[in-house]
Parts: C-alpha cells; structure tokens; sequence
C-alpha cells in the first residue's frame, strides 16, 4: 500500500558510513539479469531475498542476517536500515514522519512518498537458481594427497657425447666394458664377464670380497657416503645435484694387501702390464682408432680412484664421453706409465685436431686427458656452443662457466635455474661484462633483480638492475617501482630506501621533505635515524640531495651517539660531515669525541649465564608459530584465524587472512610463508610482509620441512626424497613450487630430519643400514657425506659437525637435573638447577651451537641454553624462568634465537649482542 506523509521526507537516502540491513535493487534501473547478478554479490548465508512485481515499487529485495557496516554512496543498490519495530527503512525518519507511520516490513521513498511493502507481497528468492552451470565442465574431483608436484625431466643433468655427436664416434671395445665394469665405473661386473687373471686368484678374489663385506658391512658402501649420491638419486629432479666426491674404497686397500700376501697380485699385475704393452703398441702403430678404444683415462682432480683394481680393461664399443664425472678403480701404474700415456694421448689430439676429427678430439681432450675445461674452449673455438654446454651441466663445472655457455647457446630459462640453483647470479654478471657478452649480461641482470625482489631484497634488486640503461627496457622503471615497496616497508627499511633515492634520483628527493624532517627530528625513534646514519656513512656518491639529507640529520645523529642510542663509530660521523660539504655545519661541530660502545657480548660466548625472568601475564592471543622480524616487530600464525604482525607493544600492526598453523621466515625478513594443516597436505601461502601481498601456492604433502628460506628456494622432504621448490612469488609463466633440486632413491625411508642455516641432515632407514645423509647447501648445494649409524634406545641427534652425541637429562633425587653429552669420545655433563624446588620433568631440544633444555616444574618452567663444547666449555650461557605453560618451542634465527608459548609470550636473544626483546600479544 502507499501512505502520504502529507510533506516530502525530508532525507529520503542513507549517507555515509551506517549499519546496513538490506538492499533494494530497482526495477525501473535495473534489468532482472542485472539485478540477480548483485544479489550474488552480496548474498552470504543467511541472506533472504524476495521480488516484487506488483504496485508502485517494483524491484528485489536482499536481506542481511545480521547488519553490515557499509559505505552508502559505494553500494550499486538503495541502502535499508532498521529503525526500531518500523521495519527497513530506504531513510532517516524524523520524529514526527515516524509518529505517523504505521509498522511494516519495508518503507521505501519514491518522490517524496513513503511506500510500505510487507515479504508476504514478494516472491521468495532461491538465488541457486540465478547460477547458469550450463557451460561448466564436471571434472573428477582432485586428490590433495598426490598434490606433489611431478618431478620434471631433469632440465640440467647434461647429455652424452655421443648423443650430441650423432653416433659418429665409434663404439668402445666389449673388452674395455667388462673391464670398466670390473673398475667399477659402470657397475658389477658378472660372473660370465669377468676378465680372465686365473681361475685362482679370481676365486681368490671372490671370497675375500665376500668375507670383506659380511665382516665389515659398512665397508659395502662408500666410506664417509660420499660415494653414490650423485648416482643413485641426485638426477631425479628438475636440476641436478652437484655430485661429490669419492674417497678410496676401504675394502679394496683389504683386498690389495690380501692379494699381495697370497701371491695373487703378481698374478694381477702380469694382465695388466700385458694390456698396457697392447695399447703402447698400437699408438706407436698409428692405429688411433683402434687405441682410443682400448685407452684409459689418466690425470684428472685426483678424486676419481676408488682404489686398486683387480681386473684388466675392456676394448670400448664406441667412443662416447660420460656426461657425469667418471668414478672408478685403478690398476696402479707408476709415474713413467702416466707421462708416457700422457704424450701419447697428447700427440693423438694433435694429430686428430690436424684432421679435423672434432669429435675424436674433444673425446681425447675430456675421457683420457681429463682436461674438460681445455675440451670446453676446444668446443667453442669451434662453434660448438650447445654441446659445450650440456657437458659443463654433467660434468658439474662452476655455475658461472655453465651459465655463461647456456647463455651463449640461447637457452636462458636453464641459465636462470642454474643461477637460482647455486645463487651465482654475481660471479656470472661478473663473468659475462668481463669477456664480450654484455648483452646476455644485461638478460642476465633482470633475472637477478628479480630474484632479489622475490625475497624481499628490494634495495640489492635495484642495485641489480639499475645499471641496465638499454632504452627498450623497462628495468629502470621497475627499479622504481621497488625502490618505492621498499619505502612502504618498515622504518628503517625507509630510511635506508631514502639515500638510495637520493643516490639514483637525486631529482626527486624534494618530494621528501617531510620525511626527512621527520628523521632529523631527535625525539623520533633513533632505530630508523641510525639505518640512515649507516647507509650514508658507507655511500660513495656525492650529489645535492644526498648532502642535503646528510647535513639535516647529522645533529640528531650525534646526539643518538652521545646519548648511546646508536652505534655509528667516529669514522663514520666523520664521513656523514663530509657528504654534507657544509662549512658553517663543519664549524659549528665541536671535536667530539664519541663514547665508547659496550662490549658485545656473544650468546653462545658468555662466562656466566644471561638471566632473565618472564612475569608478564597470558596475552590475549594464543600463537601456534612465532617469529621475530626487525625494528621489533613479531610475527603470528593463529590457524583459522589466519597471521598477524605485532609491534614492540603486542599491539596487532596488520592481518593476514590466511590460515597458518607453522610459519617460514626468509632471509630477508619480508616474505614469510604460512602453512595451514590440512589432514595428509599442507597448504602453502606466500606472505610478502612488505606491500602485503598473499599468494596461494598450492597443497603438497610434507613430511619435513625447513622452518626458513632465502625467498625463492626452500628445503622440504617426503618419505623418499629431499626436494629445494622454488617458493616465490606466482610470476607470468611460472608454476608454484617448481622442484628446483631434488634427491630420490635414497635406499630408504626418511625417519628424521634437520634444516639449519647451511646445512641439511637426514637419518635414512634401509632395509639393511642406516645412515645420515649430510648436504651443504652454501656456497653449491652438495653432499658431504653420508655416514652409516648405528640407532640406540635414545634416537640419533642429527648434528651437522658429527662431534656431539648422546644427550641425556637424568633427575636426581635431589632434585637437581645433570644434562650430559659425548664430545670427541668424552662425556661432557652440566649441573642444572630447577627454577622451583621439586619434582620436575626435563626435556633437551638439540640447536646449531648447543641444546635447549626445559626443566618443566608445578608452578613455573626454566629454560637453560647449553654451549655445546668439551669439558669446562660445555656450560650454560643463559637461563630463562618462564610462567607455567603447556608449550614452549624454540626457533633459531640467523641473528636471535627466539622462545614463545602457547599463551602470547615470547622473547628474542640476540645471538651476537645477547640483546633481549620480549613481547606480550595484545
């Protein structure tokens, strides 16, 4: 029905911001289409919405559940509110309008009318209905638990030469391939193979190996695991491994001495010289061919021998080079055997070299002579660039060596994973400006700066790029547009931004006045004022508007140094003076003389313990994950609830809506991933902490994983495989959690894991060993070693330098708690006293440079670091008495070492300064 207020409403729209109860969509504006497409938009469960086609007012109505906070003049739809028992109103009412109305439903204004609508006169709406499935295809749904992404073909593990040279070399001997085989080289060799030295010494042979490997069954491998990786598994992913070195085979030394003692050597011994004397013979006939197929390799690193060999070599079927670092046995021949192969392989270079015979060249130059960078350059002065390079990726050459031939070959998307690989972005710049490839310098610069900025290293990315002048590339500008996400970052990140402007675009720094004037103000935080004092102090530009910064800031400079609330030395105050090549401020400068700097003291150092004392009450939030970011700022996971970011105070700075239940910090500080739970995966989210970004990455099922990363490259590990994916940003072209390295086949289940800061350690359960894989993963990822244990009762502690085992916590009956460990073979054991008196319960927590032990009491808990050491060194540095809480864990950071609870707590440590912060979330 339709009532007269008998006068216009005098406000017959909402305005501004208002507690919103529903919309109405008009006919008379809007189409059906249009009007069902924003119902959608704005329904959420709970909504209801109704049409009406009759009367004056026709149009659909949405309903909310509960009212929304909403901006009026930014809805695509007429605002309704409720006023008391009046129903939605489409207005404000004065007293006297509401005094005259009866209640209803819905009041609309048309033309100064109040129009009154009850939901009975409508048609209900089931917005369903609105969604057209017509052009959707059903696909079967997708199984999370298989979300590992599929190893590509290894795009960096190289080809053999004689793929590249299209069979054109000859096939090597039958007999020189059961005798590599017998070195070792391409595996066992079998029964019907072996080379004939005499029924007895091979049986000989046979059986001493045999009692060799069940005496001494860690002997079956390569001793200190250097051996097999390479081989066994670090092919599997999308780059190669770096294969490692391999040390003599323990069991061959044995079964040398055995053979020497039983006269069986001499046997040996007259074979091969036999072998030897056939080879020499056919160099000194002119029979190239023929020769090289029975060569043998000589020179090399002197990490290619496993030992002696007790067999004699085979005629190769052809001459193809192995794309991968050869390994094998030796048969021992003296020096002058060495130089005399040695001229002979060298003339018959020369000779083929003379010929034209390119391939047969390189083959002397690579398999016999081992002179791979001289076969290499022999490639490239010959035009063969692609085939230099797919022998520098297996032949495991130095990163900047194989980027560059990539490069020069035209394949840059495998020189970018090389880079990322082995972070060789610098030297191959280096490289690639020093000699006459500047243009695949400049490509190689941009991939850079994008490296940098995807973790989160806005300022080293422009210095990246910045000399990229080239016209038709947008480098400078996107520069910029880093230069600028680093002035939207912290304080100090800002602050440094600023001389970097200054330094690059001189020009524009007028527009920062203010915030230079805010920085020169001495009752702003001294924190970002002193990352300003550093930057200047170690810039080598010198321009107007980096002496105007300079001479603005110098006075709240030195005042934070007398006052000791900065660290800046003389030198560098001195240095800022002179950047700000101002005469009246260099007068005025008395000759100051800057107190001296306490003393850092180390954590990890100390002499007597760093106490500390947590009193605060339960915070308000209840963390699952907590890590320590700069300028005092902390971030939270929460779950469901999602991450947040907290000052210094606890009070919540920004909110991440994301579900996060583990946190991993990069390097940098401003990218973090969140992993949310999620029954046998974990989804993965990637935080950028500076512009406030958030990509979804994906679900992958984790068994291990690294609690850091570097911004682009992060460890994990599933039952069977070490894996480095690649956790940047989801750029153009690139897929989340690309497999940048990966190991497989590592012959057994992996039962425990590691991630430290250059190290990686991994317990592998087999079916007949155990062993603890060990990479470095800096300055080239690489296996160190991989040592079989032995498992007790206790577990095995994974530590990186292989000097601390055992750790054990006993209770006294006193009361007071004895941690204890072995170091070099020696106890090392540390009296602990509970922080209440009384049973307690005790854990130890093993850390890069010592153990974490919690002493668990009724009312409070103490925390004790321990330095990991022999005899008095091995002590406790410091100890921290926390409240009783269900949890306390432990995340060791590049620079503090940082404990939080369940229940908002936390404290940071600084590992060099023993600095502590501590927080309470609000």
């Amino acid at each position: 029905m339709v009532e007269a207020l008998g006068a216009q409403v005098r406000y017959p729209v909402w305005r501004g911001v208002q507690a919103v109860a529903g919309l109405w969509l008009p006919a008379d504006t809007l189409s059906a289409q249009q009007r069902s497409e924003r119902l959608l938009r704005w329904w959420a469960p709970g909504c209801r919405a109704w049409r009406f086609e009759r009367g004056a007012a026709r149009g659909d109505l949405l309903r909310f559940e509960a009212e929304r906070m909403l901006h009026c003049e930014r809805i695509d739809a007429t605002p309704l509110r409720r006023i008391g028992a009046h129903g939605l109103h489409a207005g404000p009412l004065t007293e006297r309008e509401r005094e005259q109305l009866e209640p209803a439903d819905v009041r609309l204004v048309v033309g100064g009318r109040s129009l009154a609508l009850g939901f009975g006169e409508g048609e209900a709406l089931d917005l369903s209905l609105a969604i057209d499935l017509d052009d959707y295809a059903l696909h079967d749904s997708f199984a999370c638990d298989r979300a590992l992404p599929k190893l590509r073909e290894d795009k960096l593990a190289g080809k053999r030469v004689r793929e590249l040279l299209d069979g054109r070399i000859a096939p090597p001997s039958e007999e020189r391939q059961r005798f590599l085989r017998a070195l070792g080289l391409d595996g066992d060799a079998d029964a019907a193979g072996r080379p004939g030295v005499g029924e007895r010494a091979l049986a000989l042979r046979d059986r001493a190996a045999a009692w060799l490997l069940r005496r001494f069954p860690g002997w079956g491998v390569d001793e200190g695991g250097h051996g097999n990786a390479g081989a066994s598994g670090t092919r599997a992913g999308g780059i190669a491994a770096r294969a490692p070195a391999r040390p003599p085979q323990r069991w061959r030394a044995a079964l040398a001495r055995m053979a020497a003692a039983s006269g069986a050597a001499r046997l040996i011994g007259l074979r091969q010289g036999a072998y030897l004397r056939r080879l020499m013979e056919q160099f000194d006939r002119g029979d190239l061919l023929e020769a090289l197929r029975h060569a043998l390799p000589i020179d090399g690193d002197g990490t290619d021998s496993l030992g002696q060999s007790f067999g004699v070599p085979m005629r190769r079927g052809d001459l193809s080079l192995s794309a991968q670092r050869g390994v094998g046995a030796s048969i021992g021949a003296g020096d002058d055997v060495r130089e005399l192969l040695r001229r002979s392989y060298r003339s018959a270079f020369e000779s083929l070299d003379r010929q034209g015979k390119v391939d047969e060249a390189v083959f002397v130059l690579a398999e016999l002579l081992n002179a791979r960078q001289e076969a290499l350059d022999y490639l490239l002065k010959h035009g063969r660039v692609a085939q230099a390079a797919e022998l520098a990726l297996g032949w495991d050459m130095p990163a900047d060596a194989i980027i560059r031939l990539l490069l020069l070959a035209g394949d840059r998307e495998r020189a970018v994973l090389v880079a990322r690989r082995d972070n060789a972005f610098a030297a191959a710049v280096a490289m690639l400006e020093a000699g006459s490839a500047a243009e695949h310098a400049l490509t190689l610069r941009r991939e850079w700066g994008r490296a940098l900025a995807a973790q989160g290293r806005w300022l080293e990315a422009v210095d990246a790029v910045w000399p990229d002048v080239d016209p038709a590339s947008d480098s400078r500008e996107q520069a910029g547009r880093w230069l600028q996400a680093a002035e939207t970052g912290g304080a100090e990140l800002s602050a440094r931004a600023l001389v970097q402007r200054a330094c690059l675009l001189p020009d524009t720094v007028e527009h920062y006045a203010a915030r230079i004037e805010a920085l020169a103000d001495v009752d702003g935080p001294a924190g970002a004022r002193e990352a300003l004092g550093q930057a200047l102090a170690a810039c080598r530009a010198n321009n107007p508007a980096l002496a105007r910064i300079a001479a603005r800031t110098l006075p709240a400079l030195a005042a934070d140094r007398a006052g000791d609330a900065n660290a800046l030395e003389r030198a560098q105050l001195d240095q800022i003076l002179r950047l700000a090549a101002d005469p009246w401020l260099a007068a005025d400068v008395p000759n100051w003389a800057a107190p001296p700097v306490a003393p850092n003291a180390p954590l990890w150092d100390r002499r007597e313990p760093l106490s500390i004392r947590i009193d605060e009450p339960a915070g308000l939030q209840a963390p699952l994950d907590m890590a320590a970011l700069g300028e005092g700022r902390w971030l939270a996971a929460f779950g469901e609830a999602g991450v947040a970011v907290y000052d210094a105070g606890g009070r919540c700075l920004r909110r991440y809506a994301v579900p996060a239940h583990r946190l991993v910090l990069g390097d940098s500080g401003e990218v973090a991933l969140a992993l949310a739970k999620r029954e046998s995966v974990w989804r993965i989210a990637r935080l950028d902490l500076t512009q406030h970004g958030i990509d979804d990455l994906g679900a992958m099922p984790l068994q291990f994983f690294a609690d850091r990363f570097d911004g682009i490259a992060w460890s994990v590990a599933t039952a069977q495989r070490i894996v480095a994916l690649d956790a940047g940003p989801a750029d153009a072209g690139a897929r989340p959690l690309d497999v940048l390295w990966s190991v497989g086949d590592l012959g057994g289940q992996i039962v425990q894991a590691r991630f430290l800061r250059h190290d990686e350690l991994f317990l592998v359960a087999g079916r007949g060993a155990t062993a603890i894989w060990h990479y470095r993963t800096a300055p080239q990822r690489a296996l160190v070693s991989r040592e079989p244990v032995q498992l007790d009762a206790g577990g095995t502690l994974l530590d990186p330098h292989g000097a601390a085992s055992d750790p054990r916590v006993e209770v006294g009956v006193s009361g007071r708690v004895r941690f204890s460990f072995h170091m070099q073979g020696r106890e090392c054991a540390v009296e602990l006293e509970p922080a209440e008196p009384g049973d307690c319960d005790a854990e130890a927590i093993p850390l890069a440079r010592g153990f974490l032990v919690l002493l668990r009491g009724a009312q409070r808990l103490r925390a004790c670091l321990i330095r990991r050491g022999s005899g008095a060194s091995a002590r406790c540095v410091t100890q921290v008495d926390w409240p009783w809480a269900r949890l306390l864990r432990v995340r060791e950071q590049d620079d503090r070492l940082v404990l939080f609870d369940d229940e908002g707590r936390a404290v940071a440590i600084g590992i060099e300064s023993s600095q502590v912060r501590r927080v309470r979330l609000q």
